[in-house]
């Protein structure tokens, strides 16, 4: 059945969420767009690895009442802030957010509570 298609198509995703935490943090939404859609998923595809088609990194890393949820603590809606949340919440690496509008920091602060220390340069 649906579960054991989804349990083929694994590895695939998995190599793909494994390429944009590790990869894809420093770029622009363009240039994530552009690796994961392109490079990386045509190179899953032509290795002949099953690959969830169309591929979606927020639906396979976070869900829409956790993206939500982050909405209404001040991150913005856009792709590209939601991906930078997957990779502050999932990401193994601290990430470092040159955040000029102050929208990550207002997050951050709803996030995870007053006792964070915040520098700025």
């Amino acid at each position: 059945g649906e579960l054991n298609e989804k349990k083929v198509r694994l590895v695939g995703d998995c190599l793909l969420a494994a390429s944009f935490l590790s990869y894809a943090g420093a770029f622009s939404n363009k240039y994530r767009a552009e690796m994961i859609d392109n490079a990386f998923q045509a190179d899953v595809l032509s290795r002949d690895i099953p690959l969830t088609q169309p591929f979606d990194i927020q639906q396979l890393l976070s869900t829409e009442a956790t993206i939500q949820g982050w909405q209404a603590k001040g991150l913005p809606a856009d792709d590209h802030s939601v991906q930078n949340g997957i990779l502050t919440t999932q990401a193994s690496r601290f990430p470092l957010c040159i955040d000029p509008q102050q929208q990550a920091v207002v997050w951050i602060k709803q996030t995870y509570g007053s006792k964070l220390k915040i520098k700025s340069m």
